[in-house]
């Protein structure tokens, strides 16, 4: 079994609240410095840096393709892909349940989408921080459906978390994992969750020099979507670790 490193949860230029330096050839780069195995972007409702990341393709690194979707409830839900067609079918449903509500960027900040070279290649006019008009259940089968992985994010946090949102975990929505923040402990998470989900832990980075402070250690033959739902069930040794 091999061990990879992997930062699930980093916002690029894409989300408004992300720093403008956050380019996916700058993330690639502070990533392999941070030795990371595997990273995903994963921008507030949108995908559309994903192609950049694809065409980054590295050999050093493993790239997965996501969002940080927020769902009518006002929950955070990671949704992981390891395809960028998958990525891709899922942003154009979630952009079609986003409210036409525009962006201010003098209020929000720029939703920036670039190439693989920095170059600008859209202002995201849609403001991609807000809530779309979907439910955390459909989301998930709709993630599932298309292979992904569905996790819940900083579920511990005082907004956005799903805890807070909605006063508990549903139990008839199948989870991947669960994620904490920085300012979650472990053990209490762990105590109450962890006989149903993995918990894992990722830096949320909107700046450069947060990349790689939290991390998960993923215990797989291969850094796959299918690989990391094997060492969800501890399936012929896989298993997944907090760690940082």
């Amino acid at each position: 079994m091999k061990k990879f490193r992997a930062d699930l949860h980093i916002h690029s230029v894409l989300s408004p609240c992300g720093s403008l330096e956050m380019s996916p050839a700058n993330i690639v780069r502070e990533a392999k410095n941070k030795k990371l195995d595997i990273i995903a972007i994963t921008d507030h409702n949108s995908t559309k840096n994903s192609k950049a990341l694809l065409d980054l393709l590295d050999n050093d690194i493993t790239f997965f393709y996501g969002m940080e979707l927020q769902t009518v409830s006002e929950t955070h839900i990671l949704a992981l892909f390891d395809t960028y067609d998958y990525a891709s079918e899922f942003n154009s449903y979630i952009y079609g349940k986003l409210p036409d509500i525009r962006n201010k960027p003098e209020y929000f900040g720029d939703q920036v989408v670039v190439d693989k070279d920095e170059n600008i290649l859209e202002m995201e006019k849609k403001l991609l921080a807000q809530s779309v008009n979907i439910d955390i259940e459909e989301a998930v089968k709709k993630i599932h459906r298309l292979k992904g992985l569905a996790i819940p994010s900083h579920i511990n946090r005082d907004m956005y978390g799903i805890i807070s949102q909605l006063g508990f975990l549903p139990e008839n929505i199948d989870f991947d994992a669960l994620e904490i923040d920085e300012r979650s402990k472990f053990e209490e998470v762990k105590t109450q969750y962890k006989n149903k989900y993995p918990i894992i832990k990722n830096s949320d980075a909107h700046y450069l020099e947060d990349i790689g402070t939290y991390y998960t250690k993923f215990y797989i033959e291969a850094p796959t979507v299918s690989e990391i739902k094997k060492a969800r069930k501890g399936i012929e040794g896989r298993k997944i670790c907090y760690d940082a």
